[in-house]
């Protein structure tokens, strides 16, 4: 715990915000009306977009407003504010969604109960229903097992998380352009190679599913592209996991599983029906072989 004369806040809540004027006034307010109030909120404000709702916020003495005028992009701006941030824990808040009051109370008490916490999420309300998050529990192999064979589908990206000095670049994301898909998945895998991640079973965060998302843009990413992001994503999982895990062989066993996604828990329907269409489409190559082959017989 941090000693009394240490000036760091608390938490520090991360919002990596683009095109936001529309809602991010809400977020904010849920942020700052927090029933922990050692709280630090860091903005980043991609591409130093027009954003007239963020003026009365710049005077805030618990707000920090970035502005960077390059547009970074969703997973360098995550990074970018997070390098900013100065709390104890930490975490990131979409610019769409919001708290309940009590959701950093909640996290940060599962959080100070036991040091193998890492992260801790609550269950997360959205229109329609109640999402639970998957937890990922045990020792270093059973969690990175876990994760492997799981999509996980980002709920730990909003987790509130303990700073362990000196491993900020490890808990940086890891980008997979073009499209960045399933980058939230893999920072997953970052975050449970450092401990475990924990559920807080009430509905304590509310997220919105706008029509800009990016999980909504990812579904319509063409098969053989989404097919290449996944391949990527694979070996992204690869290098994250031996860093943690020096054991080659499990690993590999890990990835040859994650490879095909229709073994994967939580895959969405689209990236297991772009495994179908390759598979359906290497199979009429093959059947396609043999009867070029009779057409072109070999001269004797």
């Amino acid at each position: 715990m941090p000693s009394l004369v240490d000036r760091r806040p608390l938490v520090s809540i991360c919002m990596p915000i683009y095109r936001s004027e529309a809602f991010i006034r809400e977020t904010i307010l849920s942020a700052l009306g927090q029933t922990v109030h050692d709280v630090e909120i860091v903005i980043s404000n991609d591409g130093a977009h027009k954003t007239p709702a963020l003026d009365e916020f710049r005077e805030h003495s618990r707000i920090r407003i970035f502005e960077p005028h390059r547009r970074l992009g969703w997973v360098e701006n995550s990074n970018f504010v997070l390098d900013q941030a100065r709390g104890w824990y930490f975490m990131i808040l979409p610019h769409d969604d919001r708290l309940s009051p009590t959701y950093v109370e909640a996290c940060l008490r599962m959080l100070e109960a036991d040091p193998a916490c890492f992260a801790a999420v609550s269950d997360i309300a959205f229109d329609g229903g109640v999402m639970t998050p998957s937890e990922v529990r045990g020792d270093l192999v059973d969690r990175v097992g876990q994760v492997m064979r799981n999509l996980y589908n980002g709920y730990s990206y909003r987790a509130l998380m303990r700073r362990r000095p000196g491993d900020s670049d490890r808990l940086k994301l890891v980008p997979n352009p073009p499209t960045d898909f399933c980058v939230d998945t893999t920072w997953i895998l970052q975050q449970a190679g450092f401990g475990e991640l924990r559920r807080v079973p009430e509905a304590l965060y509310w997220k919105a599913f706008p029509p800009t998302s990016t999980h909504r843009a990812w579904s319509r990413i063409p098969q053989p592209q989404l097919r290449e992001a996944w391949a990527c994503h694979c070996r992204q999982m690869e290098a994250i996991a031996l860093s943690f895990l020096p054991d080659p062989d499990l690993v590999s066993e890990l990835v040859r599983h994650r490879r095909d996604a229709r073994r994967v828990s939580e895959a969405p329907f689209y990236l297991k029906d772009a495994m179908l269409s390759a598979e359906a489409e290497g199979q009429a190559r093959e059947a396609e072989t043999p009867a070029r082959a009779d057409r072109h017989p070999k001269s004797r």
